[in-house]
């Protein structure tokens, strides 16, 4: 009977007023790539749209593959590191976390002197990690003199559209939690059942009494007020978030050389969402005389699925042979998604040394655990790129790459999120990604008589600025700034590179939208070291 609650989705569909992770953020953190690909794409911060020859370059302009001079397979191994600098009211906290993985793979199939016209025609298949969740694990802790009682009181006396919820409401069910399964699945059915008859609202004032973080003046039906159990007593209040999974981007290319003098490509594009994300807020260690709310715990479990598609146009022009221009066309994605979403409640009172657990579970009567699912589209915003590259003597390279996307044309196309459209106009705007990477050669010789050109040590470096799509002065997520650099080795057929990149960026972050919205300020600093492997084919 597991998941058998799916019939209970019109309730899910109100829960985005409950966590951050549940509204327009979520499609905004899936609309936008991290710096990923192969070793010698990432030294140079990613400034490839007009050089292309690399196959993470098919990923900036899909025009890239017909620059390539044979067939190219390459993979590419990564470590990431991540250190945070979290700043919640009176707190410092300091948090690093690692990860390793296969961040990118890809082939190239180049067939020269196809025709009079088409120089060379090629087909390549990319892989890259285009985001990864894995390293989004921090908490961060302080005193604060409202907490989760003050939240759930909220729904209690607000949440009836402003006004409050009569103890009748509740009317029903269960009057406490006994700890016990059968008790558990009463609570749950009745939770369930509020969900459909008075909404999301009633179901969380509900909760809140059932873990006796609130309660009630009196418990006559006409009753209308509620006391929060905290009794705003200062208490250690503790966030923590914890996601895993990642986003996948399959870039499958084709392009073709015309004359001499013109590369053009298009790529088919199959993006994968796979998240899992637990938030979770705590209070405990309540100040002053034993209150009689001791401790609480609200842990909200959110599986997100997806899948997308796109497709990109480019173009690479030789001005001469010394100069390339490169422009490209990145179309919205067109997502479609679907999120499973769990809450439970933890709650300690008591009074003088006597305590006691009221916790709550939500398992319906099956005894399975009350998941709701909600499914929704999106569409991410377009982007143009256009690119500058210059080749000196075969021994250095100087490359630009500019993209322009606009985040106010990210819109939600499901009416249960259409009303995210307005904040997005709202809130998001115009954004400008600046990108700079310069390469030097050194040739040498392996053996006496071998050509040089065949073997030769590259020194790479970059920068890269990223604009906030906010257009608010005080940006939920800032402006990043970033350096890379790297080395490589070419022995005939076989290239070995590596890069370090750094990047810095300070957000805000905030769990709940009411009550709860102390932002904590998170300075992240990120590093990546890759390793690349290529090998010509043929």
């Amino acid at each position: 009977m597991k998941k058998i609650n799916h019939i209970l989705l019109l309730g899910a569909f109100l829960f985005v007023a409950n966590v951050q992770a549940q509204n327009y953020t979520d499609a905004l953190r899936y609309s936008t790539e991290e710096l990923t690909g192969t070793a010698r794409f990432k030294a140079m911060s990613g400034a490839f749209g007009a050089l292309g020859g690399d196959p993470s370059a098919i990923n900036v302009n899909p025009a890239a593959s017909s620059i390539f001079s044979s067939s190219e397979i390459s993979f590419s191994l990564n470590n990431n590191n991540q250190k945070r600098e979290i700043t919640f009211l009176n707190r410092n906290t300091k948090m690093t976390n690692n990860d390793f993985n296969l961040n990118q793979f890809g082939v190239v199939f180049l067939l020269p002197d196809a025709s009079a016209t088409f120089k060379k025609v090629s087909f390549g298949f990319n892989y890259q990690l285009a985001k990864t969740f894995d390293n989004d694990k921090f908490s961060y802790s302080a005193y604060n003199n409202k907490g989760l009682d003050n939240y759930f009181l909220y729904y209690a006396t607000k949440g009836n559209n402003g006004n409050p919820f009569s103890y009748g409401t509740f009317s029903g069910g269960p009057d406490r939690i006994t700890g016990t399964e059968g008790n558990q699945r009463d609570v749950g059915e009745f939770y369930a059942k509020l969900g459909k008859t008075e909404g999301y609202a009633a179901q969380m004032a509900y909760l809140g009494m059932m873990a006796q973080l609130i309660t009630p003046t009196a418990t006559s039906t006409t009753n209308i007020a509620y006391n929060p159990s905290g009794d705003n007593r200062e208490r250690l209040q503790t966030y923590r978030i914890d996601r895993s999974g990642y986003v996948n981007k399959y870039n499958f290319n084709f392009a073709s050389q015309l004359g001499d003098f013109i590369g053009l490509g298009l790529n088919l594009n199959v993006h994968n969402i796979n998240e899992k994300a637990l938030y979770s807020a705590k209070d405990d260690n309540f100040q002053g005389t034993n209150p009689f709310l001791r401790y609480a715990n609200h842990k909200q479990y959110i599986n997100t699925t997806g899948d997308g598609f796109s497709l990109q146009l480019g173009a690479i022009i030789k001005i001469t042979d010394d100069l390339r221009l490169g422009m490209s066309y990145q179309s919205p994605t067109w997502y479609r998604m679907k999120e499973e979403y769990r809450q439970v409640l933890y709650g300690t009172v008591g009074v003088a040394t006597r305590t006691f657990d009221s916790d709550v579970e939500l398992i319906n009567r099956y005894g399975d655990e009350i998941w709701y699912e909600r499914e929704y589209k999106f569409r991410t915003p377009s982007a143009w790129t256009g690119s500058l590259a210059y080749i000196i003597k075969k021994r250095a390279i100087l490359s630009v790459d500019y993209t322009y996307r606009a985040y106010n044309n990210l819109k939600f196309r499901s009416s249960n999120m259409e009303g995210e459209n307005n904040i997005i106009q709202n809130d998001l705007g115009d954004t400008s990604t600046l990108r700079v990477g310069g390469e030097f050669r050194i040739p040498f010789k392996m053996f006496k008589n071998e050509p040089a050109s065949t073997n030769y040590i590259s020194l790479r470096g970059g920068y890269r600025y990223e604009q906030s799509p906010y257009r608010k002065k005080v940006a939920t997520v800032g402006d990043l700034t970033g350096y890379s650099f790297g080395a490589g080795v070419t022995l005939g057929g076989i290239r070995l590179d590596a890069s370090y990149d750094i990047a810095k960026q300070t957000n805000l972050y905030q769990m709940y939208e009411t009550i709860l919205t102390d932002n904590a300020q998170i300075k992240s600093t990120y590093g990546n070291f890759l390793f690349t492997f290529t090998a010509q084919l043929f």
